[in-house]
């Protein structure tokens, strides 16, 4: 007999009666992307042989599942790296009910998941926990478990940067070895087998599998669930000797759908959707990353003999060039409806216009990364500087602008900086659109594991240069809450102590209350 292991006196790892064949659920379950009726339920199956095998599940609405309100099989196949996904129905009278799944293969069990669809009517409130920049060997995801003991957390949406493509010795693995964290494969990830493995060990880890099994999640991907800085044709981490970019691609979004809970298209690049919570708030994610974005700019083409050439690079600035694409434009201006109190847009990149301050120019640069310099270079000129984001897209963002402005008032959610930030967004006639919450990281470093003690004077100092950010801070690492009323939605940034030990605590001081289509 195989290894038996206990959960509701099931097995979850054990022999296949009809092959012979030792299988189990080790990397847990998941659930995603839900409507009122209907819910994606993710398993993978880890298994000795390339076998097609059936997978049944089982839905119910107690933790004994003595009632089943819906169940089915579905075919694990090797060329799916034996992933499971099914889009379940679910009855209307469970309608944004805790409900309760399972997978199963003969007697051997998954673990029980948790999860709910959307409420079918207006919900008094509605909670969504907001994350972002999970680095697996930059620290443990103490977050993640504190998103997932939170009984009122409704939903969780996840801006990118899942999982982070680097090698063993690449950005933020300093504590690897110590905290028993090192990147599987140990090479930077390129091929297929590489993101499926790299896949495998995030859905390993015990705090986001513990998410997983308990909340269900709409993702969207970044840069690095592909590689870093990418665009279209290309990324600022992808070398002539890693073979054509489209192949790299190709592979990074098939691990993609395979290992996550999400809904597939025909498409499998057109990654945005909408979701409806009763008419309190429509949900649109967006895709600045892959489908369209073109090349950002480059500010070392700017500099000459140490010096910036600010006319040039404003002049490019504002030529045509494509962030979110005229498709998805039409898109969201097709699906926003101001029948809804809130309009809330998840998206990867910091929209609001940011440049960097003076304090800036004032660090030694022997005592920061190489890669820094250029921008210290800029720093007090009152120019953009991360041209990854929005800021290198201004034409982009003013017509994001003019579609928000339909919108009864907006929420924009943003992920990627690693740091914390607040801002209102106003457009080039300086009517206001919206407030923007950008989430910290889950794990990957930020402002504080540069600069060290001066971070918070690097936050004041940032607010001071710029005249739409109200709030930021560089020094801790978390996730964002939200509650979202008809009135008013209140934002809570949730930090844990450190992500080096699993000794940590909950720090809960910064609060803020977003009004109705009023600035902050």
């Amino acid at each position: 007999m195989g290894l038996i292991l206990s959960i509701f006196n099931i097995r979850i790892f054990g022999y296949n009666t009809n092959n012979s064949e030792i299988i189990s659920f080790e990397h847990g379950v998941a659930s995603g992307d839900p409507t009122k009726n209907k819910i994606i339920l993710w398993t993978k199956i880890t298994k000795t042989s390339k076998n097609t095998i059936n997978v049944n599940w089982q839905i119910s609405d107690n933790k004994n599942f003595s009632n089943l309100i819906n169940l089915g099989t579905a075919k694990s196949y090797s060329y799916n790296d034996f992933s499971v996904k099914v889009d379940a129905k679910i009855p209307d009278k469970y309608c944004g009910n805790e409900i309760y799944y399972r997978f199963y293969v003969d007697n051997i069990f998954s673990i029980t998941g948790t999860t709910k669809t959307l409420p079918k009517n207006d919900p008094s409130n509605f909670n969504i926990a907001i994350c972002s920049c999970s680095n697996y060997p930059g620290g443990f995801f103490n977050a993640y478990k504190e998103i997932a003991n939170d009984n009122n957390i409704d939903l969780v949406l996840h801006l990118g940067d899942y999982l982070y493509e680097y090698e063993k010795d690449g950005y933020a693995t300093e504590d690897s070895k110590r905290m028993n964290r090192v990147v599987e494969p140990q090479h930077e990830i390129v091929t297929l087998d590489d993101y499926r493995k790299r896949h495998a060990q995030y859905k390993r880890d015990e705090d986001l599998q513990l998410l997983h099994s308990k909340k269900a999640m709409v993702a969207v991907w970044d840069d690095h669930e592909f590689t870093n800085d990418s665009w279209k044709y290309g990324a600022e981490n992808h070398s002539y000797d890693e073979g054509l970019f489209s192949t790299r691609k190709a592979n990074a979004v098939k691990a993609y759908y395979e290992w996550m809970p999400i809904r597939e298209s025909k498409s499998k690049l057109k990654i945005w959707r909408k979701f409806e919570i009763g008419s309190l708030f429509q949900l649109f994610m967006l895709d600045t990353r892959s489908i369209y974005r073109d090349e950002q700019l480059n500010l070392d083409n700017y500099i000459n003999k140490d010096k910036f050439d600010v006319s040039r690079f404003k002049k490019d600035l504002f030529k045509k060039r494509d962030l979110v694409g005229q498709e998805q434009f039409k898109w969201l201006d097709e699906n926003l409806d101001n029948n809804f109190k809130w309009s809330i847009i998840g998206q990867q990149v910091l929209v609001a216009p940011t440049v960097l301050p003076e304090i800036f120019s004032k660090i030694d640069k022997s005592k920061i990364p190489e890669y820094l310099h250029k921008y210290i270079k800029i720093a007090g000129m009152n120019i953009p500087y991360n041209t990854d984001s929005w800021d290198g897209y201004p034409n982009e963002r003013e017509k994001l602008y003019k579609v928000l402005s339909k919108s009864q008032s907006n929420v924009v959610l943003t992920g990627d900086t690693h740091n914390s930030w607040i801002s209102n967004l106003y457009n080039k006639y300086s009517k206001f659109i919206a407030v923007e919450i950008a989430t910290p990281a889950i794990s990957s470093p930020n402002t504080v594991d540069t600069f060290g003690s001066i971070t918070k004077d690097i936050d004041s100092d940032f607010v001071k240069s710029n005249k739409h950010l109200k709030w930021t801070n560089g020094s801790n690492k978390g996730f964002v809450k939200l509650t979202i009323t008809r009135d008013n939605i209140e934002a809570k940034f949730l930090y844990v102590s450190t992500v080096k030990s699993k000794d940590y605590y909950l720090i809960d001081n910064n609060q803020f209350v977003v009004r109705h289509n009023q600035p902050l």
